[in-house]
């Protein structure tokens, strides 16, 4: 009988793709939660934490009838909503710097232009080339500056929130007649998740973040990325076991 439990989609990968994870994990340039304590997973892999690998939202409503165990009956004080974060922005991009024109350097060439007029050029490309870097660089000051002030609000908002949060969960002890059947439902709620999404994370088989997706700052020594990718079950152990053989390999070269 077919299992009809979904799973979370993971791509298989192609030779080429694993030979390049291969390359990109022995230089360091790819970190995997395998080489990660399983309680820094989250804090590494940001997007872990922030439910990347969970049950969307959209799906749980269309198998469950919500997104989330019911928490009132009717009477019930309602929730506070949560009120979001601030709108989070890219970081600005960094510039193409112009070079000179190798036509321009083939006219030299063949006289048809002066070096005077390469060099006027030459020194045109460096003011411009500085101006850009200038720019980005008070961009970029300004970016963080920005995301640090994000990053004070989200903590204001998280425990603006948390107090109503508990203040709502204290009037719902004025009508703890209901309890017992919050409770129940909740249960209820939370079985049928775990039965229907008992397969979910089958076919994960590892995650990993690149370098150029990590944020500024690390924690622990590690990086903390904003993106990931997620590796199939079995594209994971020919990657674990070519990584291991070059590793090795490595070990017995005489220098």
């Amino acid at each position: 009988m077919t299992d009809l439990r979904p799973r979370y989609p993971v791509a298989r990968m192609s030779d080429e793709d694993l030979r390049a994870m291969v390359l990109d994990i022995l230089s360091g340039q790819v970190l995997t939660s395998r080489q990660v304590s399983e309680s820094m997973v989250s804090m590494v892999f940001l997007p872990v934490a922030m439910g990347a690998l969970a049950p969307p939202e959209e799906l749980r409503v269309l198998l469950m009838g919500s997104a989330s165990p019911p928490e009132t009956l009717d009477g019930d004080p309602p929730k506070p909503e949560f009120p979001g974060y601030p709108e989070v922005t890219d970081p600005p991009e960094k510039p193409v710097l112009a070079k000179l024109d190798p036509q321009m350097l083939r006219d030299l060439e063949w006289g048809d232009v002066d070096e005077e007029d390469v060099e006027e050029a030459r020194v045109q490309i460096k003011a411009e080339n500085a101006r850009l870097i200038r720019e980005w660089d008070e961009a970029s000051m300004a970016w963080h500056k920005a995301q640090s002030e994000r990053d004070l609000e989200r903590v204001r908002i998280d425990a603006e929130h948390a107090a109503a949060v508990g203040a709502w969960q204290a009037d719902l002890i004025d009508h703890a007649g209901q309890a017992q059947e919050r409770l129940r439902l909740h249960d209820e709620w939370v079985e049928k998740h775990d039965l229907i999404f008992s397969e979910w994370g089958a076919d994960i088989g590892a995650v990993t973040g690149s370098l150029k997706d990590a944020f500024p700052r690390g924690i622990n020594g590690y990086p903390m990325f904003h993106a990931v990718k997620v590796i199939h079950k079995d594209d994971w152990p020919r990657i674990e076991a070519a990584v291991q053989r070059e590793q090795d390999r490595a070990k017995t070269i005489e220098v």
